[in-house]
């Protein structure tokens, strides 16, 4: 199961979906609990980007050197009808380590771009999916 946290998400219940209003709950929870803090972009060689990801997109930034959030390579990302389909194999990430992350995220689940890349925050291996940025100019 993934999960997108959005600050629109989660201000615009109830919707009637359960399942929104229960990852609404559980994007609150994980922010409180582990105090997410926002933390600058760093390219793969920890180099910063100079892009700040939103606190409520980074489960811990202390979790690693790049917290939970990095861009990912356009090859991993295809647009289709019903949103992004992400495909990111083992290191293409900071956190998949030992696994790769599939997902599809809707076009309603997206935050606005930041810089000119695709970013995602993802938990470790991917078990959960916080924030998902297309590059600018992609639905």
């Amino acid at each position: 199961m993934s999960f997108s946290c959005s600050r629109d998400q989660v201000s615009s219940y109830p919707r009637g979906n359960i399942t929104d209003a229960l990852e609404a709950v559980f994007c609150l929870a994980t922010a409180f609990v582990t105090g997410a803090q926002a933390h600058e972009a760093q390219d793969v060689n920890g180099q910063p980007l100079h892009i700040t990801y939103p606190a409520n997109c980074c489960n811990s930034a202390a979790t690693s050197p790049t917290g939970d959030c990095a861009p990912i390579e356009d090859r991993y990302v295809s647009e289709r009808a019903d949103g992004y389909h992400v495909d990111i194999p083992v290191g293409g990430h900071p956190k998949l380590k030992t696994k790769g992350y599939v997902g599809i995220i809707p076009y309603r689940g997206v935050k606005k771009p930041i810089g000119n890349d695709y970013h995602i925050c993802l938990s470790t291996d991917g078990a959960a999916r916080f924030c998902f940025f297309p590059k600018p100019g992609m639905s």
